[in-house]
C-alpha cells in the first residue's frame, strides 16, 4: 500500500451538511479536512469489511455485548420500537413542515 497523498475536491455539499461537518470536526478537536479524511477512511474500511466478512462475523461483537449486558430480548424490542417511533415522528415532522423561502 502506498503512503503517497492525493487530493480530491468534493462539490455539491449542502450548507447544512458542511456546517455539521465543521461542527463535528471542532468537537473532535481537528480541522474539517482531517475530520473528512477520517470519515472517508473509516467508510472505505467498513466497506472492505462488509465485502470480506459474513454477516455473522460482523454481528458477533454486538451479539456478545448484548449477552453480557443482561438485557432481555423483550426489553431490547421495547427499546428498538421506541427508537423507531421517535425516528418516524421526526421524519414525518421534517417531511411535512413548510419549507423556508430563501
Amino acid at each position: 500500500m502506498s503512503s503517497a497523498s492525493s487530493t480530491i475536491q468534493v462539490t455539491g455539499i449542502a450548507r447544512k451538511k458542511l456546517h455539521a461537518l465543521r461542527s463535528q470536526a471542532k468537537a473532535a478537536g481537528v480541522t474539517a479536512e482531517i475530520y473528512a479524511k477520517q470519515l472517508i477512511e473509516e467508510g472505505v474500511s467498513l466497506e472492505q469489511q462488509a465485502r470480506s466478512r459474513t454477516f455473522d462475523e460482523l454481528y458477533a461483537p454486538a451479539q456478545e455485548r448484548f449477552r453480557k449486558s443482561g438485557m432481555k430480548e423483550d426489553e431490547l424490542n421495547t427499546l428498538v420500537d421506541a427508537a423507531r417511533a421517535r425516528h418516524n415522528r421526526r421524519r414525518r415532522y421534517h417531511h411535512h413542515r413548510p419549507k423556508k423561502k430563501a
